[in-house]
């Protein structure tokens, strides 16, 4: 028979032992579930050190937002502009700049974008080798004067022409310029789809160089294929205007 002394003595250890059960049922419960469904972190930040990561897993990503809410920037599965989503990253300019995506990575296509959407700088996947954008053209031309194009006509006309994708808003154009004989005089000036771009050169017997810009492109669509040409005309003498173009290039603002 179990004396009141023994009942006193063992209660306790019995209390212990269900305490202890349910502590062990609250771990498992714990280990089992979700953790950190939402979580703030705060001044103090987060630390992750002794060479531990950060995982982001099943279609998860990391949103930095700015002080407005708006996201900054996104990593991880991330909507793609066909309203797909995508591995990848994006980094959006602030509100104030207008909010709009300044730089992109998907795919392995590592791409930058302009306030309006124009993609104008990306890597060169198809190859696997340097940039797609922007194409940077070299130039050459002769410095033998009698081999320039050149015109005898009063009134002005193309001497040479190119074609420009627009893609950045201002240009500049090195132009060496003659006539042929003693006595010819001519005028030279750039025009851009129908506008013209600088002053008017005036042009005599004595090679010269003008420097023509940076100055700014007429409007029109991003990539839009622009005209550009040299136009002279001689204004006295019986000789030849001649010009060539031995430099170009476009700039931004």
């Amino acid at each position: 028979m179990v004396s009141r002394a023994d009942q006193i003595e063992t209660d306790p250890l019995r209390a212990l032992y269900a305490r202890l059960n349910a502590l062990e049922a609250e771990v498992r419960e714990l280990r089992a579930g979700r953790r950190l469904e939402a979580a703030t972190v705060g001044a103090g930040g987060l630390a992750v050190t002794g060479g531990g990561t950060v995982q982001v897993t099943a279609g998860g990503q990391v949103i930095v937002y700015d002080e407005q809410g708006n996201g900054m920037i996104r990593l991880g599965q991330v909507p793609f502009g066909d309203g797909s989503t995508k591995p990848g990253l994006v980094a959006f300019r602030s509100t104030a700049e207008g909010g709009t995506v300044a730089m992109t990575l998907f795919d392995g296509v590592w791409a930058v974008w302009d306030r309006q959407s124009n993609m104008v700088m990306s890597t060169d996947e198809v190859s696997g080798q340097g940039i797609a954008r922007p194409w940077l053209p070299v130039t050459w031309a002769g410095i033998d004067y009698t081999q320039w194009p050149g015109t005898t006509n009063a009134a002005f006309a193309a001497i040479v022409e190119t074609l420009l994708p627009r893609q950045q808003p201002r240009i500049y154009l090195r132009i060496r310029h003659t006539t042929d004989a003693s006595g010819t005089t001519g005028e030279l000036r750039v025009m851009c789809n129908g506008v013209q771009l600088g002053t008017t050169i005036a042009v005599a017997f004595a090679q010269g160089i003008t420097d023509i810009g940076p100055v700014a492109l007429p409007p029109a669509a991003f990539g839009a294929i622009m005209g550009l040409s040299v136009d002279g005309r001689r204004t006295a003498g019986a000789g030849v205007v001649r010009a060539t173009v031995t430099a170009s290039w476009t700039q931004q603002s």
